[in-house]
C-alpha cells in the first residue's frame, strides 16, 4: 500500500515467563481484560477516530476492545465488527500464496520474475521471486513512479496503470540481493505472479486457498463498498479533531494491500502459524529464510511481509506455548493502519510482552503512551513458534 506506514502486528511471544498450558483457562482474569480497554481508553480520545484489538489463544478471540469513531461524519463507533483495510499486513498473505504454488511445484524462488511478466524492462531477468519476496529487488517504488506522474492519492488507478509504470522504469535502484529497500512494487509484482502462476486473480486464490479453509471473513478489495466499513484519515499537526480529512484512497492495486477485515480474524489467522492448517508447520520458517536486515547492524529482520525484531520481543520464545497467542489491531486515525509494539514500560496486561495496537497520529499508542516502538514498515511482526 502507500506509503511507510506500518500495519498491524498479528502475533508476539513471551520474552521472559511463558505460560504454562493452563493459562488460557487460569491466567486471563476479568481484571486482566479490564486493565486491556484501559491501555486503549488511556491513549485513544474517544471522539477521535480509533482503534480495535483482540487477543487471541490457540485460535479463539479471548478478548476484543475498540476505542474510537469509525466514521467522524455519522458519528458511527468502532465495534469489534469493524472493518478496517489491514494495509500492508496484506503483504504476508501474498508471500503465503507464493509459498503456496512453490509447494504445490507451480514456481519456484528462484525464478526470474521475467519469466511471468515478460513485459517488464530486461533488468527483470535478473530479479528474481524471493528478492521480490524479502524487498531486495531494487525495483522502484511504482507509489512513487505514479506520484511523479501526477497521480494523487484521490485519483483511481488500477494494477495496469501501476505495471506500466514499472515497464518504463530504465533500470533497477541497485544490484538485486545486495541490500533490504522497502518497495510496494515487489507485492504488486508477487500479486501478478500468483494471478499467472496459478491461473486465478489473486483475490480469488487467497479466498479459495486461504480465507475459506481457515474460515475467516476476509476479502481483497480495496476501494469496494465493504459493509461496516471504518473511513480512513489523514489528520493535521494541529491536535485539533476539526483537522482529520478522510484519506480512503482510490489505487485499485493488491498483493502489497488491499485486504479488509478485523483484528479478531487477524488473530484468527495468527494461529495458523502454530497449526499449520495452511502451509503446514514450517510456513513461518519458510517465510523467515533469508530474511535480511532492515537497516545495516540493525538487527531487525524483513522477511515475506514479516518483521523478525532484534529486540527480544520477538526472537525464538524460550517455552512450547508463547506460539498459542496472538494478537492484532487496527486504527483508523490516518490514511493506513499503523503498528505498534509495547515493551516493559507499558502496562499492557497480558502475561507475556505483545504487541497489541494499531496507531497513528494523535491518536497512537505509540505517541501518548510510553514504552511503543513503532515499525517504519508495513509488515507484521511475529515470532517464530517452537
Amino acid at each position: 500500500m502507500l506509503g511507510l506506514l506500518a500495519a498491524t502486528l498479528l502475533l508476539g511471544g513471551c520474552t521472559g515467563q511463558h505460560t504454562t498450558r493452563t493459562a488460557a483457562s487460569t491466567t486471563y482474569t476479568p481484571h486482566i481484560k479490564a486493565s486491556s480497554q484501559d491501555v486503549l481508553d488511556g491513549a485513544i480520545n474517544a471522539d477521535e477516530p480509533g482503534c480495535s484489538a483482540a487477543v487471541g489463544v490457540e485460535g479463539k478471540v479471548i478478548w476484543s476492545g475498540v476505542r474510537g469513531i469509525a466514521d467522524l461524519a455519522s458519528g458511527a463507533k468502532i465495534t469489534t465488527d469493524t472493518v478496517f483495510d489491514i494495509a500492508s499486513v496484506s503483504k504476508q498473505f501474498t508471500a503465503t500464496a507464493i509459498l503456496l504454488l512453490v509447494e504445490a511445484g507451480k514456481l519456484t524462488l528462484d525464478d526470474p520474475i521475467s519469466q511471468y511478466v515478460p513485459e517488464l524492462p530486461d533488468w527483470a531477468q535478473t530479479v528474481t521471486v524471493e528478492q521480490l519476496m524479502h524487498q531486495t529487488s531494487g525495483i522502484p517504488d511504482y507509489v512513487a513512479l505514479l506520484a511523479a506522474r501526477g497521480y494523487q492519492v484521490s485519483d483511481r488507478t488500477i494494477e495496469a496503470e501501476a505495471r506500466q509504470a514499472l515497464a518504463a522504469a530504465p533500470e533497477l535502484q541497485f544490484k538485486p540481493g545486495t541490500r533490504f529497500d522497502y518497495s510496494n512494487s515487489n507485492y504488486l509484482l508477487l500479486g501478478e505472479i500468483v494471478h499467472r502462476a496459478s491461473g486465478q486473480p489473486l483475490p480469488e486464490f487467497l479466498s479459495a486457498e486461504i480465507f475459506q479453509p481457515l474460515g475467516l471473513a476476509m476479502v481483497v478489495d480495496p476501494v469496494g463498498k465493504v459493509p461496516n466499513k471504518a473511513v480512513s484519515y489523514e489528520k493535521g499537526t494541529g491536535g485539533n479533531r476539526s483537522e482529520y480529512r478522510v484519506g480512503n484512497p482510490a489505487w485499485e492495486q493488491i498483493g502489497d494491500g488491499g485486504i479488509q477485515t478485523t483484528p479478531s480474524q487477524l488473530a484468527r489467522w495468527a494461529d495458523n502459524y502454530r497449526t499449520g492448517s495452511v502451509g503446514g508447520l514450517k510456513l513461518l520458517e519458510a517465510q523467515l529464510a533469508g530474511a535480511v536486515e532492515t537497516e545495516p547492524g540493525g538487527g531487525d529482520r524483513y522477511g515475506a511481509g514479516i518483521v523478525s525484531r532484534a529486540d527480544g520481543m520477538t526472537t525464538r520464545a524460550p517455552g512450547p506455548d508463547s506460539s498459542r497467542h496472538s494478537t492484532s489491531a487496527v486504527t483508523d486515525g490516518l490514511r493506513w493502519p499503523s503498528a505498534a509494539t509495547p515493551t516493559s514500560r507499558t502496562r499492557w496486561p497480558w502475561p507475556m510482552r505483545w504487541g497489541a495496537f494499531g496507531c497513528s497520529g494523535a491518536t497512537a499508542v505509540g505517541r501518548r503512551y510510553p514504552g511503543c516502538n513503532h515499525s517504519r514498515y508495513g509488515a507484521t511482526t511475529v515470532t517464530p513458534h517452537n
